[in-house]
């Protein structure tokens, strides 16, 4: 691994490690170098601010990698991950935020996942439902995981104060995968693309889920 530090206006940053041909910098002081042999910055975590609030995963979910599952709190910028395609996504940012006390217990096999997760609750994975069809017009969408508590495969987790949620940012708008579960992920400035339901409209599924929905 090669680091290599810029000064930029009396201030030196650290840069990341060079993959193949590309130099992957770490952000520093908020400034992205534009000088012809530069591209923009990338980070590794606590360089950057923390993720969005109640977002994320713990430290010990197992992200799907090239190499096989990987620990998300042993990932870094530079990095190659699986999208849910399959397809090979390098992480840009890892950011950490606080576990929300009161998060929430995804249980495998349910939603295509091989391992138990905790999820923040405004974290967003994309399922496919029958509900999403008959209340929306289209079969999948991504949802936010607290509209998924029915006490069974989904349900309340408290976290401790020590607890740290994780967050990636990848060079692709597709979620990344968690066994056959797509989870969504940070993408420049929004989240994963697709049918992201409103506030009211996940009350809505969240509702229909819980009463036990029958088409």
């Amino acid at each position: 691994m090669k680091y290599i530090t810029l000064t930029i206006e009396g201030r030196e940053a650290l840069l990341g490690r060079e993959a193949l041909s590309e130099t992957v910098a770490l952000q520093a002081n908020g400034r992205v170098a534009n000088d012809a042999g530069f591209k923009p910055a990338f980070s590794n975590t606590n360089d950057l601010p923390e993720a969005p609030a109640s977002t994320g995963m713990m430290a010990d979910t197992r992200v799907a990698t090239p190499n096989g599952p990987c620990r998300i709190d042993e990932l870094s910028a530079g990095d190659l991950v699986l999208d849910a395609h399959g397809r090979e996504a390098r992480v840009h940012h890892v950011l950490t935020t606080d576990a929300p006390r009161n998060s929430f217990l995804l249980r495998a096999p349910y939603f295509g996942l091989d391992q138990d997760v905790v999820l923040a609750p405004d974290q967003k994975i994309v399922v496919t439902s029958d509900i999403a069809e008959y209340l929306f017009g289209e079969e999948t969408v991504i949802v936010p995981v607290w509209s998924l508590n029915d006490g069974r495969k989904v349900g309340h987790f408290e976290t401790r104060s020590s607890d740290r949620m994780y967050q990636l940012q990848l060079d692709t708008p597709e979620p990344l995968a968690i066994g056959r579960c797509a989870v969504s992920a940070l993408y420049k400035d929004g989240a994963t693309q697709g049918r992201v339901l409103s506030e009211e409209e996940a009350r809505c599924f969240a509702t229909e889920h819980r009463t036990g929905f029958r088409n």
